[in-house]
């Protein structure tokens, strides 16, 4: 499958990106206790989440041309 270059597709990509880096960059990391450990996991799994996202909404649009 090759990958958009679409303003919409990359900006879905970027958020996915931030969400993680901010998972795994912020203080407290996700395998500590503590407040800042959930946070940190909340965020990664936001980031994960939206990546799936964009990737389904990849394959509905290919999808939809074919048909």
């Amino acid at each position: 499958m090759k990958l958009p270059r679409t303003r919409g597709f990359i900006r879905d990509i970027a958020i996915a990106g931030g969400f993680i880096a901010i998972g795994i960059l912020a203080p407290g990391s996700p395998i500590e206790n503590g407040f800042e450990a959930h946070l940190g996991g909340i965020s990664v799994g936001l980031g994960l989440g939206w990546l799936i996202k964009c990737f389904i909404d990849l394959q509905g649009a290919s999808y939809a041309k074919q048909s």
